[in-house]
């Protein structure tokens, strides 16, 4: 941090629409407003590059930053910043005065950004917390059907040691 950039985009992100403004050190501005699809991404990082902007910053709101950032991470640096942290001034506030906050306080370094990790170990991240989500269910699921079992006087558990096992399972 502390050293100031020639031209900076600060990006405000919603569900279907990115919001964004180029600011750069000479004052000039730049602001156009893109759809979340792929085809419309593809638009902004065209428009990135078309202005000779190499660097965006973007609040980490909710999962809508994640395409955008997949998108743009190989040939743009993109700068994800905690909501928390890049507070606004209150008062009137639209998606327009959000892009250019972000940009100027990207333009002056002052973004700490977000921890992002690797591409290759977010998708092994995503795969093993899916697997986890999965394992969760089946034992809540098993738990369900001691409980109902159980509860309409169906007693396997006391003949079979794991009813969920080869010889709990045969028909």
């Amino acid at each position: 941090m502390g050293k100031q950039r020639e031209k900076a985009c600060g990006a405000d992100i919603h569900k279907n629409k990115i919001v964004a403004t180029i600011l750069s050190l000479v004052g000039t501005k730049n602001q156009a407003e893109f759809g979340t699809t792929l085809p419309e991404l593809l638009r902004f990082k065209a428009w990135l590059n078309d202005n000779g902007c190499d660097v965006t910053a973007m609040e980490s709101t909710g999962t809508y930053w994640i395409p955008i950032y997949s998108v743009l991470e190989n040939s743009i640096e993109v700068i994800v910043a905690n909501p928390y942290m890049i507070k606004h001034i209150p008062g009137k506030k639209t998606d327009l005065t959000d892009s250019e906050w972000l940009a100027e306080l990207c333009l002056k370094d002052l973004i700490v950004p977000s921890r992002i990790f690797p591409k290759e170990d977010r998708v092994f991240r995503s795969l093993t917390r899916a697997r986890e989500g999965l394992v969760k269910i089946r034992t809540q699921l098993k738990n369900r059907i001691h409980k109902d079992l159980s509860s309409s006087h169906i007693k396997l558990s006391s003949v079979v040691t794991d009813i969920f096992g080869k010889s709990g399972m045969h028909p």
